[in-house]
């Protein structure tokens, strides 16, 4: 017998061991068949008590750890926490019946009672609360904070449930995301959701790939998928279980029921009509009636191809020769304000026409065709040199690569910039190939820059101007990078806590142990 420095206290305590060195056994059958397992620290009634040669773990609780034979680097605290664990490492299991199931699992962690209380060689797992987790068995790397969080799951992987019964009833869905009370409770296969709200998609069951944002956001939504409803109660209303939609604002998209690839964008913007498709409102209580419709703003008229409309742009057309503009309030009839050798006009029912002026009289285009500069192409006006416009005066650069110069700015509700394929946007920031610079080298090049790097510097902006589709990506490219900036962070933090908790315990297991040495 070799063991050295091991404090052996209870009937049974540590009988078998021989080689082990300085551990601690407290009570009946604690480590009762270590053998050269050494710096363990295991208290209560057969705390470790099937223990062989596993090293530098604490068990604390009756039969906490019972079964571990190989198993190192643990913590379980609690009545049979990590009870049937042989030779997972790395574990912490913190209640009553934590990691009670766990065999081979290796570096998770379950806080609460019967946390994770199924797992049997899944890994990388963190349940917090009580019955988080509770039915996993083999599924891993899932986060699950809140009482009865994930419950459920029992194969599922890259899961995140945050808050009281965030997934509760989840089985098989995988790489979801819900955060707050109740979000997604319902979810039972549904895959790759991002819910975040109380009660938000809490009766999603089987709809994959949601984005829900909002108190209640989605929250009728049981089996459709694809779906993107930000704000609270967006998309939340009776029989809303559609796909492909798109809702952002308080309230807005509830009254869509049945509809699917929908779009609404506004306070309240929705659906007039049920069961839509391709139909698109957008602005505040803006609403639309019948499918493959675009609707701006309540009472705003828009329009075009029609089945109401009458006006603020209408267009309908599809006919030949004609140009599917109607500007009803302006007609040939209309007093003109400004002279012109060439310009757009109307005939006396509203269609827009290219007209010459000759001596003061209105002739068609036709009549000059050659000298015409613009022609009507289907519904587009075309220019036929391909020649630039310039609007107002003082506009010094034109460079050859642009068709459109405006001297004032231009003021408009909405901008949509092309991105020409999926390589110019900015996800390749999260693929695993991705070199993420280390924080120090970017802070010597803003240092030596006075910029991000790949940002263009405050001169090359005067010089070259700023690419809104580029700078829009490039900027989005930052903010992913600084987000796994923070990942990174959160995770070194999570880890010196872990360590600190872990110093701390021991540092309080040696007191014990040196104020138990100075009584003798």
């Amino acid at each position: 017998m070799s063991g050295n420095g091991n404090l052996i206290l209870g009937r049974g305590a540590g009988v078998q061991n021989m080689a082990g060195a300085q551990n601690a056994f407290v009570g009946g059958l604690a480590g009762r068949q270590n053998s050269s397992g050494s710096y363990n620290s295991f208290f209560g009634y057969e705390a470790g008590a099937g223990n062989t040669i596993g090293n530098n773990n604490s068990f604390l609780g009756n039969g906490a750890g019972y079964t571990n034979t190989e198993g190192y680097d643990n913590l379980f605290g609690g009545y049979r926490s990590g009870y049937f664990n042989s030779t997972g490492h790395h574990n912490v299991f913190m209640g009553s019946g934590a990691g009670y199931s766990n065999t081979t699992g290796a570096d998770n962690t379950f806080i609460g009672a019967d946390a994770g209380g199924s797992n049997t060689t899944a890994a990388g797992n963190v349940f917090i609360g009580s019955l988080s987790g509770s039915s996993t068995t083999t599924g891993s790397q899932n986060t699950f904070l809140g009482t009865q969080s994930g419950q459920n799951v029992t194969t599922a992987a890259a899961n995140t449930f945050v808050g009281y019964r965030a997934g509760a009833s989840t089985t098989t869905g995988a790489y979801n995301t819900f955060l707050g009370v109740q979000a997604g409770q319902n979810n039972t296969t549904g895959s790759s959701n991002f819910i975040m709200g109380t009660n938000a998609g809490s009766a999603n069951t089987t709809g994959t790939a949601n984005f829900f944002l909002g108190d209640n956001a989605g929250a009728v939504n049981t089996s459709g998928g694809y779906n993107v409803y930000l704000g609270a109660n967006a998309g939340n209303g009776a029989g809303v279980n559609g796909s492909n939609n798109l809702s952002i604002g308080f309230e807005s998209g509830r009254a869509n029921n049945g509809g699917n690839t929908n779009t609404f964008v506004g306070f309240r913007a929705d659906a007039g009509a049920a069961g839509l498709s391709n139909a698109t409102a957008i602005g505040a209580n803006a609403k639309v009636n019948v499918s493959n419709a675009i609707v701006l703003g309540n009472a705003a008229n828009v329009g075009i191809g029609n089945t109401v409309p009458t006006a603020r742009l209408h267009v309908t057309s599809g006919t030949s020769g004609q140009s599917g503009l109607r500007l009803e309030n302006i007609t040939s009839a209309t007093s003109t304000s400004v002279n012109a050798s060439k310009f757009l006009t109307v005939d006396g029912t509203g269609n827009v026409i290219l007209a010459n002026v000759a001596s003061g009289a209105r002739q068609a285009a036709g009549a000059e065709a050659v000298e015409s500069l613009w022609e009507r192409k289907g519904n587009y006006l075309l220019s036929r040199q391909g020649e630039g416009l310039i609007i107002g005066s003082g506009v010094q650069k034109t460079p050859a690569d642009y068709n459109l110069f405006v001297s004032k700015g231009i003021l408009t509700e909405k901008v949509k910039v092309a991105v020409r394929n999926s390589s110019d946007w900015s996800d390749y920031v999260f693929g695993s190939g991705y070199a993420l610079r280390p924080l120090g080298e970017v802070e010597r090049y803003v240092k030596a820059n006075k910029h991000l790097p790949g940002v263009p510097s405050a001169a090359e902006v005067v010089r070259e101007g700023v690419d809104l589709a580029r700078m829009d990506a490039k900027l989005l490219e930052k903010v992913e990078e600084l987000t796994l900036y923070l990942i990174e962070l959160k995770k070194q933090n999570d880890l010196l806590i872990q360590r600190s908790n872990r110093l701390e315990r021991e540092n309080k297991a040696i007191r014990r142990t040196l104020h138990s040495l100075k009584k003798k």
